[in-house]
């Protein structure tokens, strides 16, 4: 025997004998069941499908027309072949059971359920998909309908939402306005379901066991390191990685920048920071290996305090250079705490700004 279906045109198609099994691609044998179940009254979450989910299905309900009875009888046992070698699995604890039912049970039962259970109710999802940059909410919507994204715009709050209608071109702003009107009989429990499916949609980050990047890190080392040290670590990660050298170098903080990357004010802060005899001692050796720091400094400080200073160099004498290596590192150290705590700042090396621009 062999099975007809019938497009909407009236075009018979010969389908092939019974016992060669069904004819039909799976999106079409997909769209049978679908049919077969909302004709019977049941309902299915549809809305969860893609847009392109969505319109397929709508193109396959056209294409089919009408599937006689033997087509239909190879598409269910089709279905319950499928059903039988794949078996079915159920959740093993309580906990996933739920998280399986509950969008699906009443919000009020589920609350008492977790209550009962112990457990935590689960982030609500709309906080989660407001918190997006508008560049981000703007990239959820285009897949969705008009109704969803009104839906989205309106749990924003008016200035978000009024970035990303901007963004939008015009016909889909339009037809997400006139959507609006749609959503004014929504339930409760709705709205939230499709908060649920945004927020899932969301790219999660992964978290990273470091919160600094990588050239940052080496930085950090090559700061409290020696000059002699610095310089050929640099030297050898710019024969190996230029790029990342780089990334390096402009992270590094050293005496040396003191004189190019901290703003005059900004000198008497870190000179309270640090231990008088500290001061004295990297200065002291500093004003021969790094005058330009040195001289920018005291001329940064009050006429009083930075002639005490020069008194106090000149008393101290020649510094080892271990010990004005140290000292002049304890300096940038503190330099750095202070940055960190935003009392003072660490401006871009020199010529950054042309960097960036070219």
């Amino acid at each position: 025997m062999t099975t007809t279906v019938i497009p909407a045109g009236g075009t018979s198609m010969p389908a092939k004998p019974a016992d060669m099994g069904p004819v039909l691609p799976g999106p079409q044998k997909a769209a049978i069941i679908i049919q077969m179940i909302l004709s019977e009254g049941g309902s299915l979450p549809l809305s969860s499908l893609s847009a392109r989910g969505q319109a397929r299905l709508m193109q396959d309900f056209v294409e089919l027309g009408r599937v006689d009875r033997a087509t239909l009888s190879l598409v269910v046992a089709d279905l319950e072949r499928d059903l039988s070698m794949s078996g079915l699995s159920f959740p093993r604890s309580v906990a996933d059971a739920l998280s399986t039912l509950e969008s699906h049970l009443n919000p009020e039962v589920v609350d008492n359920l977790r209550g009962q259970l112990g457990l935590s109710t689960p982030p609500a999802p709309w906080p989660k998909v407001a918190a997006l940059p508008a560049e981000q909410l703007i990239a959820l919507l285009p897949d969705e309908d008009p109704k969803i994204a009104a839906i989205v715009l309106s749990k924003l709050d008016p200035d978000k939402a009024s970035e990303v209608l901007e963004d939008m071109d015009p016909d889909q702003a339009t037809q997400v306005t006139l959507a609006m009107q749609s959503t004014a009989t929504l339930s409760p429990d709705m709205v939230a379901r499709i908060g649920t499916m945004l927020a899932a949609a969301i790219p999660s980050e992964k978290p990273t066991a470091f919160k600094d990047a990588p050239a940052l890190r080496v930085a950090n080392l090559l700061n409290a390191a020696t000059p002699d040290k610095r310089d050929a670590v640099l030297a050898s990660l710019t024969d190996q990685d230029a790029a990342f050298a780089e990334a390096v170098r402009a992270s590094i903080f050293t005496f040396a920048d003191i004189a190019t990357r901290i703003a005059g004010p900004d000198i008497a802060k870190i000179t309270r920071d640090v231990p008088q005899e500290e001061l004295v001692m990297a200065l002291a050796y500093a004003q021969v290996t790094e005058p330009a720091s040195t001289d920018f400094l005291l001329a940064n400080l009050s006429q009083r305090m930075a002639a005490a200073l020069r008194e106090e160099m000149e008393e101290q004498g020649e510094v080892p250079k271990k010990a004005g290596e140290a000292a002049m590192g304890r300096i940038t150290s503190a330099i750095r705490r202070l940055a960190d705590t935003g009392e003072v700042t660490i401006l871009a090396p020199p010529g950054a700004e042309e960097d960036e621009a070219a």
